[in-house]
């Protein structure tokens, strides 16, 4: 069995029988993984404290034909973010955007921006950057990340420039419809330029300069709706984490 190292963030985890961990972690170089950490709640030699959520972490870990699971080697800690799991609200944060990550992404994908996005979005949070902005450009570069980004550039149906301050978003189609086309489409969200204009920024934004971004109050409600019912449909369902996120912060 060849041994694998990878940089991994730990999203998940849980005990399994007396002394072992299922893992689930997001890494660099293979996407999320699954694994199994024998002796997990023994060994310090091998994995001390690193497999904590939201941990940084050098993993090294053997794959196994037979299994599903993956075998976890040894860890080094490269970033603990103590931080995040010390402060009840930035662990709310961070959990949503963990479970977003772990809910909206197969196994054994590669995807390094992703990874990037995650850790950038983490050292924010633990820094304790917590703006409402920051949510709504997670969601919106994850989508795009992931090849779910809605459109908003032109209107999905007549394919024209958006130039009317009020216009409509389509959770079911996953883009933006003008005043005319929108017509006759049942379970349309309202959206004004402005916001489409402030969410199209986010998709290009450099991640370094994203603690600095504010919307207007009315582009941060309307962003929070329609980007909150576009992730709803995909994932069928609405976040644990959202609804612990949204006791501490009423406006997220």
């Amino acid at each position: 069995m060849p041994l694998y190292k990878t940089p991994a963030i730990v999203l998940r985890s849980i005990p399994y029988g007396e002394a072992d961990k299922i893992v689930t972690l997001y890494t660099l170089d293979f996407g999320k993984i699954k694994g199994i950490a024998k002796g997990a709640k023994r060994s310090r030699k091998r994995f001390g404290n690193t497999l904590e959520i939201c941990s940084y972490i050098n993993l090294s870990f053997f794959e196994k034909e037979t299994s599903e699971l993956v075998r976890l080697n040894h860890c080094d800690l490269m970033r603990s973010f103590a931080g995040l799991r010390e402060d009840i609200n930035k662990l709310a944060w961070a959990s949503y955007f963990i479970e977003l990550v772990n809910a909206m992404t197969a196994e054994k994908i590669k995807n390094k921006m992703l990874f990037k996005l995650l850790l950038v979005f983490l050292n924010l949070i633990d820094k304790g950057i917590l703006k409402e902005e920051i949510q709504r450009i997670f969601e919106v570069r994850l989508l795009a990340l992931l090849g779910y980004q809605p459109l908003l550039d032109h209107c999905l149906g007549c394919k024209k420039g958006l130039s009317g301050e009020k216009n409509f978003f389509s959770v079911r189609e996953g883009g933006i419809l003008c005043p005319v086309c929108a017509l006759n489409h049942p379970g349309l969200v309202s959206i004004s330029l402005g916001t489409i204009k402030t969410l199209l920024l986010t998709q290009t934004i450099l991640l370094e300069k994203v603690g600095r971004v504010s919307f207007s109050p009315q582009s941060l409600r309307e962003s929070k709706t329609i980007l909150s019912r576009f992730l709803e449909q995909y994932l069928g369902k609405d976040l644990k984490s959202k609804k612990f996120l949204e006791q501490f912060s009423p406006s997220a």
